[in-house]
């Protein structure tokens, strides 16, 4: 079957932009991105296939092995290339797709494109208010973001933005992995942009999920200490994760949508459904509820939704 190929014009109509609702947040986000705090042993990739992989340009180039530290960037990475590994994707591809992921986004003033902005503005009015909302995409318009990125010395990579992407404007984040060599960005809001989305689904690929493995690291008991150092859960959301894990709760209940909802309650002898107690977990980490209900066994009660968060 004949491959067909995409439009000139499709990476740049999906480009992606970093949505910064407060300035100060780079800094901070930056530095937690970046800070080497994990052991190569953490990521479950044995030394000797690590040198090989630098070798080949699939790692960074470290110190003695027994010395590795690695950011959580790279922790992904090195997952996200275990993954497509096993899936048979060669060095060469795989290389190359660190090289995209880990190159620097540009991000001129003039890369929103009407329907992003549309997007943009429909993302945002969900958290703040519409005057705020239009503020904020002006920023984007007068080069006000690029400036601030600029005043840090901060240069995100693909990989940073999708990160933040999946964090902190709770989106499906991931890579569309083509049989030509084309890598294209993805994040939820893109299938409204227009029949160009729809032309690069409906093609053969394979889609390598950034969402799936920020769930997969919050959901490994032995990096709890990193959620909160990381900031991947709020408070609210790594509160419910703590009580699931200590047992410490009387019920947890977290609805989908009006037709479904999950209830956990703890047993007399404390004993929990684990299956059950790691759906919840996955699904706190995947930011796929509505709202969330937490009673303690002392009668207090947490109660937030995915927008607006509120204690009773």
């Amino acid at each position: 079957m004949e491959e067909t190929a995409l439009p000139e014009t499709s990476t740049d109509d999906f480009a992606l932009q970093l949505d910064l609702q407060e300035m100060e947040q780079l800094p901070e986000l930056y530095e937690k991105l970046r800070e080497p705090i994990f052991s190569l042993k953490q990521t479950g990739i044995a030394p000797k296939l690590y040198v090989d992989w630098k070798k080949a340009g699939l790692a960074p180039k470290t110190e003695e092995q027994a010395w590795t530290k690695l950011s959580f960037l790279e922790y992904l990475w090195l997952k996200m290339a275990k993954e497509l590994r096993e899936l048979g994707l060669p060095l060469a591809r795989v290389k190359a797709l660190r090289d995209y992921l880990m190159n620097v986004q540009e991000i001129p003033a003039d890369a929103l494109t009407p329907e992003m902005i549309a997007k943009l503005r429909e993302e945002l009015i969900k958290s703040m208010p519409a005057k705020q909302a239009e503020a904020l995409i002006e920023e984007y318009r007068n080069g006000q973001v690029q400036a601030a990125q600029a005043n840090y010395g901060i240069q995100f990579s693909l990989l940073e933005t999708l990160v933040y992407a999946a964090l902190y404007r709770k989106q499906e984040a991931g890579i569309l992995i083509f049989p030509t060599g084309d890598l294209v960005p993805w994040l939820d809001e893109m299938q409204g942009i227009g029949p160009e989305g729809q032309v690069l689904l409906s093609r053969t690929h394979v889609f390598l999920s950034i969402t799936q493995h920020l769930a997969a690291f919050i959901l490994d008991a032995d990096k709890a200490d990193y959620i909160p150092r990381l900031s991947l859960l709020s408070e609210e959301e790594l509160q419910v994760v703590r009580a699931i894990r200590n047992k410490s709760f009387r019920q947890v209940t977290i609805t989908f949508d009006e037709k479904r909802q999950i209830t956990l309650r703890t047993t007399t002898d404390g004993m929990l459904d684990e299956r059950i107690s790691k759906q919840l977990i996955e699904t706190l980490a995947l930011k796929n509820y509505q709202s969330v209900e937490l009673e303690n066994r002392g009668g207090s009660k947490l109660r937030f939704t995915k927008e607006h968060r509120h204690r009773i």
